[in-house]
């Protein structure tokens, strides 16, 4: 059924970045953006962020149908969007109006793009030849602005028709055509009967499209960590954080193979010259000076899994395994074979990215205030932390693995062999030098020898980079994250153990609940070998339930969730569709056995 309303960079979409309430055709540029005036026809918002959402409705990957309710003080606004080719409709539906509010619609061409409207009686013709009608409607001379035609409703709801042919629509035909695509997008959108399930999926697959946008400087559409991001910000009319960026891909894939394929595509075209990707790609820049976790070549293995598609993987394989040759001559340090998080001395396109400190290489690995790195010293001569990571090394053993695999499809199997061997070899390292026998787990390690007493939840990585035996993974397990002191609980997987004196904090890294990071500790868990099935039942159940408590009775989809009551809004910067938190819910239905991975 997915393949029904493919992903596209052309046609009808939800790409413009400023508003919830507007739809934009490309390539042509022409775009239509609901607004809402006084009853005397005087604009009182012409644009809807986050702020103002009540509820993401249903969205095709190709719109052919996306709804959005909106809440303003005034009112609650319904809008949707329906199409069919190059044909659109739209209808605003604004309730409980105490303030009498009407809507109205721009139709203009999109921002850098070129196109001319004029008006011709009640309907508007714009270049490549689309005609613009309001079946109950007209158009409004006070409004129109610049280069833009307003249409207005005569009375009551909103409703406007888009065709090329310029044949007109009655209303009945405009309603009954948005009708029909509705059902059709609930039929394509329905994919399991258990209600929480259902629920799980809506939320994870919406908080993806709802977050892609069209990119000007970039030329293409892109799936952004939430959207609000790109109109006032650090960095532009884009912004593509490396796992973030990729995780997008894994969190698109069982809606889209499209979309998925064309975020790894987004993140991969940021390569810097030196071959890594960069920890941030916008707009503004780049972040030369550091990259991020690789999970690059885990994730397009994933989607390999899921849609067996070679001609895919050949295509990205060489610029993934340049990314993991980079490590190493970057980030040993001391020359140890293990790696540290750093950042090097090249200029930050923005002050606030910062470069050649220990934030930036705090920055590097994700985990921005994380005390695991509160006491580790910066080495500026050798632009790393003086701390060897388990995460890190794991993810290399990972990324060494998942590469492994793809070099067997591309048929390389003398590459195959190369990174098996320095999996084998990486492996090795980690479990001499990083595994604390007293401890029963791996633990990060100062230059001078010492572990640190920090423990993250990145220390249960070296399950999903195959590091570990099956013994140590399973005393891991036993006696680390199913302790509730530790790591188990109501809600998993915090970011820090329960018992670190920064746990209470539950700001950002420092407690929180990350749906990436339970990605990476939950595909641990499944590795057939470790035999723990049933710990991966019992996280995913978790995961689910913790991913639907705000999503149901708000919408939202956050970037972290409270470690101990599972809220998202309890934090002082947390956006409320910030789509990695979606993960959370990929888990719980991948866990429940009723959603297949392998198309």
């Amino acid at each position: 059924m997915s393949d029904k309303h493919e992903f596209s960079a052309n046609g009808w979409n939800t790409f413009e970045v400023r508003s919830l309430a507007s739809v934009v055709h490309f390539p042509s540029g022409l775009e239509v953006k609901v607004g809402l005036m006084s009853p005397d026809r005087e604009v009182v918002y012409r644009e809807f962020r986050w702020q103002e959402l009540a509820r993401l409705g249903a969205h095709t990957p190709d719109c052919s149908y996306a709804s959005v309710v909106l809440q303003v003080p005034e009112c609650r606004l319904t809008v949707e969007f329906a199409s069919q080719g190059s044909n659109l409709a739209v209808r605003a539906v604004p309730t409980r109006n105490s303030g009498g509010l009407v809507p109205f619609a721009d139709v203009f061409f999109y921002r850098g793009m070129e196109g001319r409207i004029t008006c011709d009686g009640d309907k508007a013709v714009a270049d490549a030849g689309f005609t613009i009608t309001s079946p109950e409607g007209e158009i409004d001379e006070q409004l129109t602005l610049g280069d833009a035609v307003t249409f207005v409703p005569k009375e009551g709801n909103l409703l406007l028709w888009v065709s090329e042919n310029g044949a007109p629509k009655t209303a009945g035909d405009v309603e009954a055509f948005i009708d029909h695509n509705r059902k059709d997008a609930e039929d394509w959108e329905k994919r399991f009967d258990d209600h929480d399930l259902q629920t799980a999926f809506e939320g994870m697959w919406r908080s993806v499209i709802w977050n892609t946008i069209y990119a000007p400087s970039l030329g293409r559409p892109v799936t952004v960590v939430s959207r609000d991001w790109c109109v006032d910000g650090n960095y532009g009319d884009f912004v593509l954080f490396e796992w973030d960026t990729f995780f997008s891909a894994l969190q698109a894939a069982p809606a889209s193979r499209e979309l998925a394929y064309n975020n790894v595509r987004a993140v991969l075209s940021g390569i810097t010259e030196r071959g890594f990707v960069p920890s941030i790609f916008c707009e503004l820049g780049k972040s030369r000076d550091r990259s991020m976790l690789p999970v690059g070549a885990m994730i397009v293995w994933k989607l390999y899994e899921r849609f067996g598609d070679k001609e895919f993987v050949a295509e990205v394989f060489p610029k993934l395994l340049g990314w993991h040759r980079w490590w190493f001559t970057a980030r040993d340090g001391n020359g140890d074979g293990l790696l540290e998080w750093g950042s090097d001395n090249y200029p930050s396109p923005h002050p606030q990215w910062q470069a050649h400190t220990l934030q930036a290489a705090r920055y590097e690995s994700g985990l921005d205030n994380s005390p695991m790195y509160d006491d580790v010293v910066f080495d500026e001569n050798k632009c790393t932390m003086q701390l060897a990571d388990v995460g890190l090394n794991s993810a290399y053993a990972m990324d060494a693995w998942a590469l492994a695999k793809m070099a067997e499809v591309v048929g390389d199997e003398k590459l195959r062999d190369e990174l098996l061997e320095e999996h084998r070899v990486m492996s090795e390292r980690i479990n001499n030098m990083l595994w604390s026998e007293s401890d029963g787990i791996y633990l990060n390690r100062y230059w001078d020898g010492r572990f640190s007493n920090r423990r993250g939840a990145t220390l249960f990585y070296p399950l999903i980079g195959r590091v570990a035996s099956v013994d140590r993974a399973k005393r891991i397990v036993k006696e680390h994250l199913l302790n509730e002191n530790e790591f188990w609980g109501e809600h998993v997987v915090p970011s820090i153990s329960r018992d670190d004196p920064a746990y209470p904090d539950q700001e950002y890294w420092r407690g929180r609940i990350w749906g990436p990071m339970n990605w990476l500790v939950y595909e641990g868990l499944k590795v057939p070998e470790y035999g723990l099935g049933d710990v991966a039942r019992e996280m995913g159940a978790k995961c689910i339930k913790t991913f639907l408590l705000e999503w149901e009775e708000e919408s939202h989809v956050h970037e972290n969730y409270n470690g101990t009551t599972g809220e998202g809004d309890d934090a002082k910067y947390s956006e409320p569709v910030y789509f990695w938190g979606g993960l959370l819910a990929l888990i719980g239905l991948l866990e429940s056995g009723k959603m297949g991975w392998k198309k």
